[in-house]
C-alpha cells in the first residue's frame, strides 16, 4: 500500500518554458506596491517600454506573456508588453533589451513547480492545451542549479528561475525580482519570513520518498530516515543549508506517516544507502547523511541530485532505496512504481521558494 500524507495537485504535462517578464515597483523592502495601472488606457494596451534594465517586480500575468505557448516570436522584454496588456498588467518593460534565459529543464521539480504555480492559470485562460509547448527561443536549460547561476550572471537581459536556496548562496551575482502573483498586484521579496509565511507566491514543500522494500531489506534506510526526521535534525542542518524548517504540525504528519509505513522494520546504522532525485532536496539529504556518519562509522551512503524527474524514474525502477522531490509524484510516476510493485511513503521535510533572478 501506498502512503501519501497530502493530496497532489494534477500534474501538468511537460511544457518547455522559457524567457522573462516583470512589473513595474520598486525594492526597498518585504512588500513593494507597483503603481496603479493608467485607467483611461483601453483593456489590453500594450504597456509602456522603457530604457534600461530588467524592473524590480515581475506578476505571473508578465512571466506568461514571456514565457507561455503564444510567445515564441518574443526577443526583446517590450515585445512581451501585448501579451500581458491582455492581462491585464501596466508593466514598463525596458525597451530593445535581449531576452537571455537560464533555467531548469524538463527534467527538473523546480520546472514542474514553476509551471504549476506560476503558468497553470494562464495556460487554461488562454485555452493553451497542456501537452502544448512553450516558447523554445533563447533558452538554455540545465538540471544544474550552478550552471544555471552562471548562464544569468553572465548575461545582461537574463532570466531564470532556482531554488531559494542556491540564490541565498550566489547573491553577489545575481538579483532576485520581488514577485505579484496578479497584474500589478502588491510585490514581494522572495526571504526565508515570505517563505515561511505563505506570503511570497512562489513556494513549494520538498519531500524525500522511500521504498517500503529496500527499507525491510536494509536496516540502514530505516535508521537513516530515523534520524532525518528526529528532533533537531532537520533544524540544525537548515542552520547552514537556507531552506525553510517545517513548522511542528507538518514536521509531526511527516512523523506519523514515516511511523505508520514503517511498521516493525528493523533499523540499525551499519550499511550503505542510495539517495537520488532533486538538486533542490540534495544538500538536504546529503548534510543529514553527513551528521549520520559522523556518529555512525558503519553507514555509508550516496546522494546526487540529478533532477526530480530522473530521480523519480530511477526510484520506479528500483535503484535507489530514496527519491529527493521538489515537488509530489506525477501520475505517470506513481504508474510506473505501482507496475514495478514498487510501494512506498511521501515524506515533507522542508519547504523552499522558487527565485526568479536576473543578472546583479
Amino acid at each position: 500500500m501506498t502512503i501519501n500524507p497530502r493530496s497532489r495537485v494534477a500534474a501538468l504535462g511537460l511544457l518547455a518554458v522559457v524567457a522573462v517578464g516583470a512589473c513595474s515597483g520598486t525594492s526597498g523592502g518585504t512588500t513593494v506596491s507597483p503603481a496603479a495601472p493608467d485607467a483611461s488606457a483601453p483593456a489590453g494596451a500594450s504597456g509602456p517600454a522603457t530604457a534600461g534594465g530588467p524592473p524590480d517586480c515581475l506578476s505571473f500575468a508578465d512571466i506568461y506573456a514571456l514565457v507561455g505557448p503564444e510567445s515564441e516570436d518574443v526577443a526583446t522584454w517590450d515585445q512581451a508588453a501585448a501579451i500581458a496588456g491582455e492581462l491585464g498588467s501596466s508593466t514598463e518593460f525596458p525597451a530593445g533589451l535581449p531576452i537571455s534565459i537560464t533555467a531548469p529543464g524538463e527534467e527538473s521539480g523546480t520546472f514542474d513547480s514553476f509551471v504549476e504555480l506560476v503558468l497553470a492559470d494562464y495556460l487554461e485562460e488562454r485555452g493553451q492545451p497542456e501537452a502544448a509547448a512553450t516558447r523554445l527561443s533563447n533558452y538554455q536549460s540545465s538540471s544544474n542549479d550552478n550552471a544555471i547561476i552562471d548562464g544569468i550572471a553572465n548575461s545582461a537581459g537574463s532570466f531564470g528561475w532556482v531554488g531559494f536556496a542556491f540564490y541565498e548562496e550566489n547573491l553577489d551575482r545575481v538579483r532576485a525580482f520581488s514577485i505579484a502573483a496578479e497584474p500589478n498586484g502588491t510585490c514581494i521579496e522572495p526571504t526565508a519570513e515570505t517563505i515561511a509565511s505563505n506570503e511570497y507566491p512562489i513556494a513549494r514543500d520538498l519531500y524525500i520518498y522511500v521504498n517500503k522494500a529496500k527499507l525491510e531489506a536494509n536496516p540502514a534506510v530505516g535508521a537513516y530516515v530515523d534520524y532525518y526526521l528526529a528532533d533537531g535534525t532537520i533544524d540544525g542542518v537548515l542552520e547552514t543549508v537556507p531552506y525553510v524548517p517545517l513548522q511542528a504540525d507538518a514536521l509531526a504528519e511527516s512523523r506519523s506517516a514515516w511511523e505508520t509505513f514503517r511498521g516493525s522494520a528493523t533499523a540499525a546504522p551499519d550499511g550503505t544507502i542510495s539517495v537520488s532525485g532533486s538538486s533542490t532536496v540534495e544538500p538536504i539529504s546529503n548534510a543529514v547523511a553527513e551528521s549520520f556518519k559522523e556518529a555512525n562509522a558503519g553507514f555509508n551512503y550516496t546522494v546526487e541530485g540529478p533532477g526530480t524527474g530522473d530521480g523519480f524514474a530511477k526510484f520506479c525502477a528500483g535503484e535507489i532505496d530514496i527519491s529527493d522531490a521538489s515537488r509530489t509524484i506525477r501520475d505517470d510516476e506513481i504508474t510506473a512504481c505501482q507496475g514495478a510493485g514498487i510501494e512506498y511513503v511521501e515524506l515533507k521535510v522542508a519547504i523552499d521558494g522558487i527565485a526568479v533572478l536576473t543578472q546583479k
